[in-house]
């Protein structure tokens, strides 16, 4: 088990959905979870390539991955670490919770984080909503219809513990709209001090926030 794993408050969802089913997959499932989070190992490698060219510790030209970033390439963490001759994913966890009988596409109560280059904690897709209470009138698989379990915090609690742990430098993650930028920074995030985050603050979405540990 990989500390990683310890983000999830898999002990809180437990409490409040006792009939819970907690799964996890790790480094060594890494081809599964990139079947099943393409977009989001995809957007992971994206950020992974940003932060290596902001850092100015390669002579890498920013566009040689331009076509794999073009295509939504899901496999591009592995592309990045070739370009950058140097590992990029250092641990992998994807910890999520079914409810039996709840009828959703994909788990309401996830977590897909990382340790990525060049030292952060990367929360980079997480969902803590009761799959057992749609709102009234709406998509059965709209996550904005259903009542979140309020464990974001514990969740951020949990993720500074092991971010210490590993000593990460930083937890990292992206803001979808200027909406959930005012959210994160009740947490301790801020917007990356970024041509790219200042661009995306503009277009509003895809937001790059940190958190200094």
């Amino acid at each position: 088990m990989s500390i990683l794993d310890e983000i999830f408050p898999a002990a809180e969802i437990s409490e409040k959905l006792p009939d819970a089913q907690v799964s996890v997959l790790g480094v060594k499932d890494l081809p599964e979870i990139i079947r099943l989070k393409g977009m989001t190992m995809f957007e992971m490698g994206l950020t992974t390539w940003h932060a290596a060219m902001i850092s100015g510790q390669f002579e890498v030209s920013p566009n040689s991955l331009g076509d794999l970033v073009d295509r939504g390439e899901p496999n591009l963490l592995k592309y990045v670490s070739r370009a950058l001759n140097r590992k990029v994913v250092f641990d992998i966890s994807y910890r999520y919770a079914t409810v039996p009988g709840a009828a959703t596409m994909e788990p309401k109560m996830q977590v897909l984080v990382a340790h990525l280059f060049p030292n952060r904690l990367h929360i980079a897709d997480v969902q803590l909503l009761d799959p057992r209470k749609p709102k009234k009138n709406s998509q059965l698989n709209d996550d904005q219809s259903h009542e979140s379990l309020r464990l974001f915090g514990v969740l951020i609690a949990n993720a500074e513990r092991v971010a210490k742990e590993v000593q990460a430098e930083q937890i990292t993650l992206t803001a979808a709209n200027r909406r959930l930028v005012t959210a994160f920074q009740k947490y301790g995030f801020k917007v990356e001090d970024s041509g790219m985050a200042r661009q995306a603050m503009a277009f509003d979405a895809g937001i790059p926030m940190e958190r200094t540990i």
